[in-house]
């Protein structure tokens, strides 16, 4: 891959990710999930984990329908492999209506010319 052609995919990466949050904020799970593969996996940030999109939706329609909080991803780095079909993404993770941040990352596959998220790891850093 040239070296415009993976700055143009950490770019759409890095706008997948921003849309995504604003998706939380907007409390529109399907407008989150649709960055999720099927078998999307997510461990949370003290480490409990759930695997499936639909399972984990699930769950996020529940945390919205309650006191739920409002949190963004903001990516450092975003890391295309020389295939260009995988994708490494790291940054930092915080509540903007509570105490909690941490850190995260997650591994992006392209899939028929659309990437989407194979699974996030979010580490929790407050006390």
């Amino acid at each position: 891959m040239s070296m415009f052609t993976v700055k143009k995919e950490e770019d759409f990466i890095r706008q997948c990710r921003l849309n995504s949050n604003a998706c939380i904020a907007k409390k529109d799970v399907d407008g989150v999930s649709k960055y999720w593969m099927p078998d999307f996996v997510q461990v949370a940030g003290d480490g409990s984990h759930t695997i499936g999109k639909a399972l984990i939706a699930a769950d996020w329609k529940y945390m919205f329908s309650r006191s739920s909080p409002v949190f963004e991803r903001l990516p450092d780095e975003i890391v295309v492999g020389e295939a260009g079909d995988l994708a490494w993404e790291k940054g930092k993770w915080v509540y903007k209506n509570d105490k909690y941040w941490g850190n995260y990352s997650a591994m992006w596959r392209k899939v028929k010319g659309k990437w989407l998220t194979q699974c996030e790891l979010y580490v929790s850093l407050n006390k």
